[in-house]
């Protein structure tokens, strides 16, 4: 199943978006009608269907992560809200693009994503991998119903009815899932938990010292103007009756001031208490630190090994094959049915591939071969083909990623010619098969 991966969101700088593409008219809509700190917003645009989740952040800000598919629904939309979560945690601990703030709540400082773009692949790699897996939950996408207007908006709660919520989102313009708690991972509630538990301890500590530094300030003047006291009744008395009177102040003075003092070293041996446990906490912090780079050097020692890879992969394959689409078209090349559409079998003519690929040999000419298999799993071929393909197509390595290029199609000028079922082409270089695409003449 072919899908699309697309980041996006109101990070430090405003809207922002990778890749960026005609998706954006959609994206861009979707936040407006978010009422929850995440939730699943559905848009069916007439074969496509975006499955995309908000997370809300601090100041305004929110995060959106959006996968696209052509010609399917999912059946278990409330498996999304697992896999998104995930990823959202992942994202937090490796802080490329959201982070956790001092109270643990999750922030950004990321302005454009494009300049993340290596750490983007590998996340919407693995988000593509983990929305391959709900493949046994997909279902081929009904007609749309006109019925309902285009833009209709239908809204759930996360504990409504599933079956109500899945028929929704084939039926309506946007469904919206909500979900106002139980959203963070276990993982990502004890960062949360810790990181705000260190914040109030650090504040309350603070504030304590500060009550304490009073209250010694206030005991030492107490002691100053007790002195000053005792020297005014010397002074005034002058007789034995008057110091006996002053000795029995001085007595309760003492006993006063010892009290005090008694009171300043609890207090002191209070605040080292304190400092120990502050201690302990950022001691606590360092090593999650210490986690936190360790994981780091893991993805980018896996990086590195990538990169290696397309090194590697470079000398025996000349380009990527990133899809396959296929048009319906006539003898001359014109498009009957567009590439990506549902193809009916009443108008079938020439079934043309398309590809899209990444550049590797660049400028490098090549030819590639086509095996197109019918319904019963043969390969057609005819006078012309090639031996074990079904034709073959030169073409000239274009660089960089996003490149297309329309392969010979295979049929007959007469409409009808394919029949009802599932067909199979495949993409060869040499010995090596690039892609393969398994598509549906209704």
């Amino acid at each position: 199943m072919n899908c699309n991966v697309y980041i996006f969101g109101e990070l430090s700088s405003g809207y922002t978006q990778y890749p960026e593409d005609s998706s954006s008219h959609v994206l861009k809509k979707i936040y407006p009608f978010c009422k929850a700190p995440t939730q699943i917003a559905i848009r069916r645009d007439a074969s496509m269907m975006y499955y995309c989740y908000i997370r809300k952040l601090n100041d305004n800000k929110y995060f959106g992560l959006s996968i696209a598919v052509n010609g399917y629904y999912i059946s278990r939309v409330d498996e999304l809200f697992s896999l998104f979560e995930n990823t959202i945690e992942k994202i937090a601990q490796q802080g490329s693009f959201i982070h956790f703030a001092k109270d643990g709540s999750l922030t950004t400082s990321t302005t454009i994503l494009k300049d993340e773009e290596e750490e983007i692949d590998t996340l919407s790699e693995n988000l593509r991998r983990g929305f391959e897996a709900l493949g046994s939950s997909t279902n081929i996408l009904p007609q749309v119903d006109y019925t309902v207007a285009k833009d209709s908006v239908k809204e759930f709660n996360a504990l409504d009815d599933k079956r109500d919520m899945v028929r929704a989102s084939y039926t309506y313009g946007y469904t919206f899932i909500y979900k106002d708690k139980d959203f963070n991972t276990v993982r990502v509630n004890s960062y949360r938990s810790v990181l705000s538990q260190l914040n109030d301890e650090n504040n309350n500590l603070r504030k304590r010292n500060e009550e304490l530094k009073e209250q010694n300030t206030k005991i030492l003047r107490q002691k100053k103007q007790f002195k000053n006291v005792i020297f005014l009744i010397l002074a005034v008395i002058g007789c034995g009756v008057g110091l006996l009177f002053l000795n029995d102040n001085l007595n309760t003075t003492k006993s006063e001031l010892a009290d005090a003092n008694n009171t300043i070293s609890i207090r002191d041996d209070s605040i080292k208490s304190k400092d120990g446990q502050i201690s302990r906490l950022k001691n606590d912090v360092h090593n999650l630190n210490v986690r936190l780079n360790n994981e780091r050097e893991k993805r980018e020692k896996t990086e590195s090994e990538f990169s290696s890879f397309k090194s590697s992969l470079s000398s025996s394959i000349p380009i990527l094959i990133t899809d396959i689409e296929i048009a319906n078209v006539y003898n001359d090349g014109s498009i009957e049915t567009s590439y990506g559409s549902s193809i009916y079998s009443s108008g079938t003519m020439y079934l043309k591939p398309r590809i899209t690929y990444t550049g590797v040999r660049t400028g490098e000419s090549i030819t590639l071969y086509a095996r197109l298999y019918g319904t019963s799993g043969t390969l057609q071929t005819g006078n012309s083909s090639p031996s074990g393909y079904t034709f073959s197509n030169s073409m000239t390595v274009s660089s960089g990623e996003g490149n297309t290029y329309e392969l010979s199609g295979w049929g007959s000028s007469n409409k009808g010619n394919w029949g009802r079922g599932s067909y199979r082409y495949e993409i060869w270089y040499g010995n090596v098969c690039l892609r393969a695409k398994t598509f549906t003449v209704y």
